[in-house]
């Protein structure tokens, strides 16, 4: 499934927009205030890399207080530093062998100390692999079932790649039914299997009490194991339920999805599509 459009991802985040902010300074002695205003270009590009500097610029800062505290001794504030700088180069050593998954803001903060740059490219590599998780279906397999093992995720995959050959889902809504689909069917099949170990296994253990101690009869199985099938075949339904509801919801996305009438041409988007029309 094509689930990221690049291309598209990139104009918008590109995108600007001019903000107005207000900037006013307080004098001490005096009291007087002196007021700026000033026009900024905003994107989401530009947000997102405001926001990463202020995380790696907290994880520095939280890695010399760890050293200037009592657990690490109380060092002096040099100290501190150069302790950090020496933690930092053996992380950047590190971030080359670690999969993007388990890399950690201390990591980038790390590379980033020594080239921004190079601490940018490191959560770029970090934003794709999340993109390929995406895509290839392995982070919603990641919340059904038990995924110790390939096979099961090759389970869960090809119930999702059956639902999205039918569908064929358009850009990210669809795509995100798709795999609410697959998640809940997966988790219905699951849940009922559950359900049908633990009845068949109460029954099992209690024919083989029963031909054990045959005198003493037929005995109930406890409450917990009672409560324990009932919350499997409940969890089974919801599971069947929720798929249900989805589905209505992707069949109505795709029924009701707005006509666009234009007249004078122009580039416009109809559903997830852009559409070049001529005047």
């Amino acid at each position: 499934m094509n689930r990221v459009d690049r291309e598209a991802r990139a104009q918008r985040k590109q995108a600007t927009r001019r903000v107005v902010r207000t900037d006013t300074l307080k004098k001490t002695a005096t009291g007087e205030r002196h007021t700026t205003v000033r026009t900024v270009e905003r994107s989401v590009e530009r947000a997102e890399a405001s926001a990463l500097i202020r995380e790696m610029s907290r994880v520095y800062l939280g890695t010399i207080k760890f050293y200037k505290s009592k657990y690490a001794g109380e060092l002096s504030h040099a100290d501190a530093v150069e302790k950090a700088a020496s933690m930092n180069k053996w992380r950047r050593e590190k971030v080359d062998a670690s999969l993007p998954e388990r890399i950690s803001w201390t990591e980038i903060s790390a590379v980033a100390e020594a080239s921004m740059e190079e601490g940018l490219i490191v959560w770029g590599k970090v934003r794709e692999a999340a993109d390929d998780e995406l895509e290839s279906g392995r982070r919603a397999a990641g919340v059904t079932g038990d995924q110790s093992d390939p096979y099961t995720i090759a389970q869960f995959l090809a119930i999702r790649d059956s639902i999205a050959d039918q569908w064929q889902p358009r850009a990210g809504i669809e795509s995100a039914m798709v795999d609410m689909l697959a998640v809940s069917f997966s988790l219905y099949l699951y849940w009922s299997e559950i359900a049908h170990k633990r009845a068949v296994h109460d029954h099992e253990e209690q024919r083989k009490e029963i031909e054990r101690l045959e005198s003493k009869g037929w005995r109930s199985p406890y409450q917990w194991q009672a409560d324990a099938i009932e919350q499997a075949h409940r969890l089974a339904d919801g599971y069947n339920r929720q798929f249900l509801r989805v589905l209505r919801q992707l069949r109505d996305l795709r029924r009701y999805a707005p006509v666009v009438i234009q007249n004078h041409g122009g580039q416009i988007n109809v559903g997830t599509q852009q559409v070049n029309m001529k005047s």
